[in-house]
């Protein structure tokens, strides 16, 4: 609205810059009373300062508060010089119905509009009314007819106008919703609810800057089902997407609202976080899957362990995600490689094998 509005503002007052500049020069030319040229040069003038200021001026108020201020003192100006020359020709006759013409080019609120258009025609009445006998009766009652007609004419324009601009911002607001609908669907694994990748590579570079500007490390971990081929073959796939889908439910559950679960593809996620305690989190998150009692019971008490490959960013440099990736994926496996040799399908006794190791890698 205040875009709109100063754009409404500059418009209206380059018209009426317009319109002074043609009045002087044909003035000039039919040799009319130099009142008329004085008058219409400062109106010319008032235009100017308007455009300029608009171009200020950071506050919806203020801005309809300008345009009303060039509105009201075109009037008096028009009000001037029919009372300095005693007369009310054709000109300023359309002088009047002009500035009733150039009100709806401004987005005026209903109570904007109703003001301004009282004001202008108060200005005029009142005007005309205050020195008794000094036009006749016949041109008060056709120039009150005219101000008359052309108040209603330009209150139901801008009415009009505020109904279609609703309407537009209505339907611009449920049309940006729905982009973002479908944004948000396009960056979310359909299966378990977690980000895809598009949204990693979509996000991470501002994620990269904020973190930066805040002397905060990236971290970033990748995440390996143990042995999912096995669950997929044994139990079925049924049991494999079980997994998934419980794996993201823990994590999104147990971590921070500032960490991101990524699901890359497969049985591949990928967490980015910054934050203390990164390592203690995820220990906590495969604890829960470790002992989860669904999984536990679906895959005949075989638990699910996960191999993590950690990096970290350097807090001189903004975290580069290639980088990242390249370091947590040598740090997955090494830890892979690192493991306690364990059959496929073979039961694990100790609550400690579920920590599989976790080699940090700094980026």
């Amino acid at each position: 609205m205040l875009t709109e509005t100063r754009k409404g503002i500059t418009v209206m007052a380059l018209l009426s810059l317009v319109i002074q500049v043609a009045a002087i020069v044909l003035y000039q030319k039919l040799g009319v009373h130099g009142s008329f040229l004085y008058t219409y040069g400062l109106l010319a003038l008032l235009s100017i300062h308007v455009i300029a200021s608009a171009r200020f001026v950071s506050d919806l108020s203020a801005l309809n508060l300008l345009g009303m201020v060039l509105l009201v003192f075109t009037g008096v100006a028009i009000m001037t010089i029919a009372h300095s020359t005693g007369s009310l020709n054709a000109g300023l006759m359309s002088s009047i119905i002009l500035l009733f013409m150039v009100m709806p080019i401004v987005p005026w609120g209903l109570r904007e509009a109703g003001i301004i258009v009282a004001l202008t025609y108060l200005t005029f009445t009142f005007s005309f009314l205050s020195v008794e006998g000094r036009f006749e009766a016949e041109t008060l009652w056709t120039v009150q007819f005219l101000i008359l007609a052309s108040a209603a004419t330009a209150t139901l324009t801008i009415v009009r106008n505020t109904i279609v601009r609703k309407d537009d911002i209505r339907t611009r607001f449920e049309l940006e919703d729905a982009h973002r609908e479908l944004q948000l669907i396009s960056t979310r694994d359909p299966l378990t609810g977690a980000w895809n990748r598009r949204f990693i590579e979509q996000n991470f570079d501002e994620y990269a800057r904020r973190c930066y500007d805040a002397k905060q490390e990236v971290q970033f971990a990748l995440l390996d089902i143990d042995n999912f081929k096995h669950f997929n073959d044994t139990y079925g796939h049924h049991h494999g997407d079980l997994i998934l889908r419980h794996l993201a439910k823990v994590f999104i559950e147990t971590l921070p609202g500032n960490t991101h679960l990524i699901r890359l593809g497969g049985d591949e996620f990928a967490i980015l976080y910054s934050g203390d305690g990164f390592e203690q989190l995820i220990s906590r998150c495969l604890n829960h899957l470790f002992t989860d009692p669904i999984l536990l019971e679906q895959s005949d008490g075989e638990p699910v362990t996960v191999t993590v490959g950690l990096a970290t960013s350097d807090l001189e440099k903004v975290a580069d995600l290639t980088e990242l990736y390249k370091e947590a994926d040598e740090a997955l496996y090494e830890a892979k490689s690192k493991r306690i040799p364990t059959s496929p399908g073979a039961q694990q006794q100790t609550g400690d094998l579920f920590m599989t190791s976790a080699v940090r890698a700094k980026a």
